[in-house]
């Protein structure tokens, strides 16, 4: 066929072919768009929403309101919660459960007209009492309401780029104080983990332990170049490599470099490109000229790995050379610059109250000297704790026997205020923690040492409040008084979770109580080992109850007066000596023959008037009754009628009594004088020439004469 020609002015490239159309559908037909657009449209699937991660904590917006009891409550702006986020740490859970109770507490103050002026509210920020209102302020304020998100976000930064222990560089990126910027970062590391999203904290952690991963290998290389520097004289003109290098650079080049860096530091890239532009010999020089800082750095480490394999190599070389006394005196002396370095740590962590670093850090020589110079040293701490509890123990003691002498104690005991090592009164508070547990006095003190570390580590982790006396004056040595409040809660709870122990353990061993199993060599013999002590068994069966402590007056003391006057009661009691038995066994401070006395103080034979005579007994009985004058110690439902008329006649007769008893008292005093007199005349009269033969007046007795006066 016959090709038609076309006119120059139709000219076209495309081959007759459309652009708009693909195997051999034209797509430049609107309607075909139109019906490609519906099948589009319906082929596609409905959008789906993915829930939101469970683990995720939402922002907590503080509740203005509440229903309680049916009624809706809406709290002062001072007494609702703040706005809680994830980075701010606080104890969300606890202060939600503290929220609600404010609620209730405000609706029930609200109710009866009893709540507090605006004022005081404000002033107080809670309505709750006690130990709940207290606790809301302590969690309130160890949250961080205040940073913001942006100022966790550069926290992030800034701790990934100095390292989470340089609180004083992080806080002067922050432009914030180092104390608030210290608290932060430590309730950081603790609760972030479970405060934050586990992506979000996955991915806090890996970038600050990228940048400390940089600042170690910034700090190693640094030290390596500033070594291998310092062993020339002159590094510019003497500075050599094992390895040559490349064609590209020169050994003056390297040698510029690697001074630039040692002079501004591993990292400092710029600060190294500016000094090399300004190196008068380099001038000239347009390979070096024209290094980017990409280039400086890659440079830097290539010659710093020959460096690391060459210092490797020269230490090995100089080792071969020394004598191996001289290594061995190094390797002491390295261990010693380690132990004073973890001493150090240590010392500073256990200030602060934290736990010190483990010895596994240290290498194994390091670890054994450590180890030997941890145990002389605990010789003397358990020597000074020894004579720190003996003389505690000595002051308790002394202080009571000032306190027996201040009573009129019948019987005082000087001898036992001593400072005898291992005495009974030195191991006295190791013996009360163990009495009970049946421990050693190994054991024992092991724990009490292990209650004394917890305390003290407590009492360390409080700051100091820097504002008291002891915290002002750099000579004191008290504790600071934010401390000191610590210690005695610490004590406190010490104290009442050893009474908690040992009642479960008490209850534990009466429940299950077993014989104890005799062994083989424990078998009594006839005959052999110590004699049991015998205990005095009265009539009724009922074993007689000796007194410990001897050399104390264990009278009734007046506050216990009452109870023993509503134990005989108004009328009266036929069993004497039960009734004291069972008054001292619940007390056993007093004695049997104190209370005795004390008995028959205050009771009388004689029926008072006022008093119903009570039913008879079988057999021979007596009945003992509360003297009229101690019915005011009764209860009012106990006393009798008309008992006051009775205790003012009882006490005039009370008074009678005891004037008798002064004159008889008296007279015997004035006879036991006249006795006195005239043995004194008998032995002057014999001294005066009367023979021993010779019997007289004088040598009959005393008390045969008065008989025949009588007579």
């Amino acid at each position: 066929q016959k090709a038609e020609k076309g006119n120059l002015l139709d000219f076209r490239l495309d081959g007759g072919i459309s652009a708009q159309t693909f195997e051999g559908i034209d797509y430049s037909d609107r309607e075909l768009r139109t019906q490609l657009k519906l099948l589009a449209a319906d082929s596609m699937g409905k959008r789906e929403r993915r829930p939101p991660p469970t683990n995720y904590n939402p922002i907590l917006q503080p509740k203005k309101t509440m229903v309680v009891g049916n009624t809706r409550v809406k709290l002062p702006r001072s007494l609702r919660l703040p706005r809680m986020e994830d980075h701010h740490f606080y104890n969300r859970e606890r202060l939600l459960e503290l929220d609600h109770l404010e609620f209730q507490a405000y609706a029930t103050l609200k109710d009866l007209g009893k709540l507090p002026p605006k004022e005081v509210i404000e002033k107080r920020r809670t309505l709750l009492p006690g130990e709940r209102g207290q606790e809301k302020l302590e969690l309130l304020d160890e949250g961080f309401g205040n940073w913001s998100r942006s100022q966790y976000f550069n926290f992030v930064k800034a701790a990934a780029k100095y390292g989470r222990d340089d609180t004083a560089s992080i806080a002067t990126e922050l432009d914030l104080p180092e104390e608030s910027v210290a608290a932060y970062s430590k309730a950081f590391w603790k609760y972030a983990p479970t405060e934050l999203k586990t992506d979000e904290w996955e991915r806090v952690r890996a970038s600050v332990e990228r940048g400390e991963k940089k600042i170690e290998k910034k700090r190693k290389l640094s030290s390596l170049l500033n070594k291998f520097v310092n062993t020339f004289e002159n590094p510019r003109k003497e500075m050599s490599f094992a390895n040559k290098g490349t064609t590209h650079f020169s050994l003056e080049q390297d040698r510029a470099l690697l001074c630039a860096v040692d002079k501004y530091g591993y990292g400092n890239w710029d600060a190294v490109r500016e000094e090399l532009r300004k190196d008068l010999d380099l001038g000239f020089q347009h390979t070096v000229q024209g290094m980017n800082t990409d280039a400086i750095s890659k440079r830097c480490d290539y010659r710093m790995r020959q460096m690391e394999k060459e210092c490797e190599f020269r230490e090995k070389a100089l080792n071969n050379l020394k004598p191996q006394n001289v290594l061995a005196a190094e390797r002491v002396i390295a261990g010693i610059k380690e132990m004073e370095t973890w001493e150090e740590d240590a010392r500073e962590q256990q200030l602060k109250g934290e736990i010190p670093p483990s010895l596994k850090k240290l290498s194994s020589e390091t670890r054994e000297m450590m180890e030997e110079r941890i145990q002389e040293r605990q010789t003397c701490i358990s020597r000074l704790r020894e004579i720190e509890i003996q003389v505690k123990g000595c002051k308790e003691l002394a202080e009571d026997t000032r306190q027996a002498i201040y009573r009129g104690d019948q019987y005082v005991n000087y001898s036992n205020i001593i400072l005898k090592a291992g005495g009974a009164r030195a191991s006295e508070d190791t013996s009360k923690l163990t009495a009970k547990e049946n421990l050693t006095q190994e054991q024992g003190m092991k724990i009490a040492i292990e209650i004394e570390a917890r305390i003290n580590q407590a009492v360390l982790s409080v700051p100091e409040c820097g504002t008291c006396l002891a915290c002002t004056d750099r000579n004191s040595r008290e504790l600071c008084q934010r401390r000191m409040e610590a210690r005695k809660k610490a004590i406190a709870a010490e104290i009442k979770q050893i009474k908690e122990s040992k009642g479960n353990g008490a209850e534990k061993k009466s429940k299950g109580a077993t014989k104890k199993r005799i062994r083989e060599e424990e078998v009594p013999v006839k005959g052999v080992g110590p004699k049991k002590k015998k205990l005095s068994i009265k009539a009724n069966g009922v074993v007689a109850r000796g007194t410990s402590q001897g050399n104390k007056r264990m009278a009734i003391p007046d506050t216990l007066v009452p109870e023993f006057c509503r134990r005989i009661g108004a009328q009266g009691t036929g069993e004497r000596m039960k009734l004291i038995n069972s008054f001292v066994d619940e007390h056993p401070s007093t004695s049997v023959r104190q209370a005795t006395f004390k008995f028959s103080d205050i009771t009388t034979r004689k029926k008072p008037d006022c008093v119903t005579l009570p039913e008879p007994k079988k057999g021979r009985a007596f009945w003992f009754y509360l003297r009229p004058m101690y019915y005011h110690m009764l209860q009012p439902s106990e006393r009798p009628k008309n008992w006051e008329e009775h205790a003012k006649e009882d006490e005039e007769l009370w008074r009678n009594e005891q004037d008798s008893k002064e004159k008889e008292k008296a007279k015997k005093e004035r006879q036991i004088k006249s006795c006195k007199s005239q043995a004194e005349i008998k032995d002057d009269t014999t001294s005066n020439g009367i023979d021993e033969g010779d019997e007289t007046q004088d040598d009959e007795p005393i008390k045969k004469r008065a008989r025949k006066r009588d007579s």
